[in-house]
C-alpha cells in the first residue's frame, strides 16, 4: 500500500526542470557520451565517404601485368 509524505517546503533546496533533472549525475554523463559517439560516427563516417576510392598499387612493380588475351585474339581451336 502506497503512503503520502509531506515534504515541508523549507525542507527543498531545488528543484530542476526539464529532461531528467532530478535524477543522478550519470545519467547526463551517459546520455552525453551517447551523444558524442554518435557525432564521432557520422564525422568517421563523413570523413571516410571524402576520401573516396584509391587504385591499389603494389611497390616495386615496373608496370603492370598484361591483360588476359581477349577471345578474339586467341588462336583458332582444332576441332575433331
Amino acid at each position: 500500500m502506497k503512503s503520502e509524505r509531506t515534504v515541508p517546503p523549507e525542507s527543498i533546496r531545488a528543484v530542476r526542470a526539464g529532461h531528467g533533472a532530478n535524477c543522478s549525475s550519470i545519467g547526463s554523463v551517459i546520455d552525453t557520451l551517447f551523444a558524442t559517439a554518435t557525432v564521432g560516427a557520422a564525422v568517421l563516417a563523413a570523413v571516410v565517404a571524402a576520401l573516396g576510392r584509391e587504385d591499389v598499387r603494389i611497390a616495386g612493380d615496373d608496370a603492370p601485368p598484361a591483360p588476359p588475351p581477349s577471345p578474339a585474339e586467341l588462336p583458332p581451336r582444332d576441332e575433331p
